[in-house]
């Protein structure tokens, strides 16, 4: 290692070089994030009203929400928030909504196309739906 007066090169070098990669992760991370989102669970002990919750994520510059279950209140509350929502398909829901489309359709009827015509920016919807769920309960996907 060069030392030279007031300065060890290879620790500032070392520094400097780790600071670059440092900078370029982040750049690369601020042109990959399209927004910043929370999850948004309804069970809890101590919940607080849906137009709060609402108004905390717009305060805290949240573009994007996802829901766990479409629950009314949540739905109610973010019409016209201008937050994009994920909504999420209970796993108590799976194996009815996976035993025909007419209960797939009733289903999206109620919880997404409602609200979407109402204010909601519903972009998109999700299946929770990881292994241990479809074997334990024996549902059959279809790839």
């Amino acid at each position: 290692m060069l030392e030279l007066p007031g300065l060890v090169c290879g620790r500032a070098m070392r520094w400097g070089h780790s600071m670059f990669l440092g900078l370029a992760w982040w750049h690369c991370l601020m042109v990959v994030v399209s927004g910043i989102g929370a999850n948004w669970g309804t069970q809890t002990s101590h919940p607080l009203p849906p137009n709060t919750v609402v108004q905390l994520l717009r305060d805290n510059g949240f573009q994007k929400v996802k829901l766990f279950d479409a629950a009314e209140g949540a739905m109610d509350a973010l019409r016209r928030s201008r937050l994009e929502v994920m909504v999420g398909i209970p796993n108590d829901m799976l194996a009815t909504l996976a035993s025909g489309v007419k209960s797939a359709e009733q289903w999206v009827s109620k919880n997404v196309s409602a609200y979407i015509n109402d204010g909601v920016n519903i972009r998109f919807g999700f299946f929770p739906a990881p292994r241990e769920y479809l074997r334990r309960e024996k549902v059959d996907i279809v790839h």
